[in-house]
């Protein structure tokens, strides 16, 4: 195989004071045409200034000539921790944010709606704010697995998470759909391809296992609803006790059954957000 071979017509260097970046020009003359990957070897292989690294390198065949290539090289201090030169080696970045919404404001300690003192229901109730905190960490990855990210969407974490030194005990966070975009980005005169994705863990405090109190002016008798009368048989002011069957309980005083909400399933995410 023959050697090829190049050879410096033209160099012309410049300094940016605003990213002291170094770009420098060069003028490489070549023994076969349009060889772009021997001219851009050929000054990538020659010595680096100190403590930058190959930010860029471009080289495309003039025109007029196509043994000469114009080749371009950029060379930058890397001062900041996400200038790390292979993309899929740099950090993951934290955004919080919140989920917010409104809750009905007049609330018991179980999150049950009440009523006035003489047992009249609220016609309107008013509401209040309220929100849940939204972790957003995006990472960057070689590959995209759609099916496994889809298979745990909307599940808790199985076992605790570990998050900028923020541990997260089991069931507490809620994973939302990821979102991924793909890049292309070319560092030190290398390509690399990869998938910027960010997780979306909403810290929802457990509302999605809320227990509810089976009270109501109607219960269930033969798949039909019947109202309840009160003791002297006038009509309810106050819901009455139920059992998990829907009828009435004997006493207004006896307890509920209680009603929960289905939680989300936990799972096994094995995703490191660091």
């Amino acid at each position: 195989m023959a050697v090829k071979r190049t050879r410096l017509i033209d160099y012309k260097e410049s300094f940016d004071q605003n990213t002291s970046s170094i770009q420098s020009k060069y003028l490489v003359e070549c023994d076969r045409l349009m060889d772009t990957a021997a001219a851009a070897a050929a000054i990538a292989a020659k010595p680096i200034p100190p403590n930058y690294w190959i930010w860029n390198l471009l080289s495309n065949p003039r025109t007029a000539n196509p043994l000469w290539i114009d080749v371009d090289i950029e060379y930058q201090i890397p001062n900041r921790p996400y200038d790390e030169p292979n993309p899929l080696l740099r950090p993951s970045v934290l955004n919080s944010s919140y989920d917010e919404f409104t809750e009905s404001y007049f609330q018991d300690t179980d999150n049950q709606l009440v009523t006035t003192t003489a047992g009249e229901r609220f016609e309107n109730f008013p509401m209040r704010r309220n929100g849940n905190l939204l972790l957003q960490i995006t990472k960057n990855f070689p590959s995209f697995p759609a099916v496994a990210y889809d298979n745990i969407k909307y599940t808790r974490n199985q076992g605790s998470i570990t998050i900028r030194g923020t541990t997260y005990a089991a069931g507490t966070l809620l994973f939302l759909p990821a979102t991924v975009a793909e890049t292309t980005e070319q560092v030190q005169g290398i390509r690399y391809n990869y998938f910027a994705t960010t997780f979306r863990l909403l810290a929802d405090h457990g509302t999605h296992l809320h227990k509810i109190d089976n009270r109501g002016y109607f219960e269930k008798v033969s798949n039909k609803l019947r109202r309840i009368p009160a003791d002297d048989g006038s009509i309810l002011t106050a819901p009455w006790p139920l059992n998990e069957n829907g009828t009435k309980k004997p006493n207004y005083s006896d307890a509920p059954f209680i009603r929960t909400f289905k939680p989300y399933a936990l799972a096994a995410w094995g995703i490191d957000f660091s």
